[in-house]
């Protein structure tokens, strides 16, 4: 999901700064990954999104996880991922 996400910021994005955080505890684990490119329409792209997003989406929930993807234009994109340590 990190290898996708970071590749579409390359691709897509024009960002000049990318953010990539990792948080853990006993409960979950959750990563992150933050851009300031020029963002996207997520309603223009559907529920489903192009096929990174939907191979991001698939892998998280093969996990039992949840992606979120917030994206505004102009100001850049944040990919979620948050997975349950209690596989």
């Amino acid at each position: 999901i990190a290898q996708e996400a970071l590749n579409n910021t390359l691709k897509h994005a024009t960002a000049t700064s990318v953010i990539v955080y990792l948080r853990v505890n006993d409960e979950w684990v959750e990563l992150e990954i933050a851009d300031n490119g020029q963002g996207f329409d997520t309603a223009a792209t559907g529920k489903q999104g192009g096929i990174g997003l939907v191979s991001m989406r698939e892998r998280a929930e093969r996990l039992g996880g949840v992606l979120m993807i917030s994206s505004t234009l102009g100001e850049g994109t944040r990919v979620s991922v948050k997975l349950s340590r209690n596989l």
